[in-house]
């Protein structure tokens, strides 16, 4: 059941997961998920596969959750053979039906590419890459003539405006040194 093109087209799709190995005779699938919540892959949630053959709409029938994955089958996916070829692919889910975040946290995809400028103004390049550390993450701004890491730290950060595309950064002693 591939989904028609006009509106998978028009949308912005978030991937929260990769089919791993198929698992079991009964259609079951690993699926390593990237972060979100528990109901993203409880029965009866809606996600997409995305096959090299285009993407396609499927429904999570049974789950149980294991250490960062899950072992999943999906409605009309009955055999090892029906799941087997999806095997690689990552799942993807439209990006409003993500849960609001609180105010000032923001997901990669709504950070990627927004430009960059210093705090005097100067264009530094766009986010290309955000590294997670651990502490905090890292965005890699890649400009036309430099490559610049920006801690995402309060001391560092003025302003991340998502609706006009740009984040605005303090002046920070050594930040922006070569």
């Amino acid at each position: 059941m591939n989904e028609a093109a006009g509106d998978a087209a028009t949308r912005r799709w978030v991937r929260v997961g990769r089919i791993g190995k198929a698992f079991g005779l009964r259609g079951e699938a690993v699926i390593h998920y990237f972060g979100d919540g528990p109901e993203r892959f409880a029965p009866g949630a809606r996600v997409h596969i995305v096959t090299p053959d285009g993407r396609v709409a499927a429904v999570v029938a049974r789950a149980r959750q294991l250490p960062k994955k899950y072992v999943a089958a999906f409605e009309g996916r009955e055999s090892i053979d029906a799941v087997q070829r999806w095997v690689g692919c990552p799942v993807e889910v439209p990006a409003e039906t993500l849960p609001r975040l609180e105010e000032g946290r923001y997901y990669h995809f709504q950070l990627l590419g927004l430009e960059v400028f210093s705090h005097d103004g100067a264009w530094l390049g766009r986010v290309a890459e955000i590294l997670e550390t651990g502490s905090n993450d890292v965005y890699v701004v890649r400009g036309e003539a430099r490559e610049v890491l920006i801690p995402a730290i309060a001391d560092a950060i003025a302003t991340i405006d998502i609706e006009r595309g740009r984040i605005d950064l303090k002046a920070l002693a050594g930040l922006l040194e070569p």
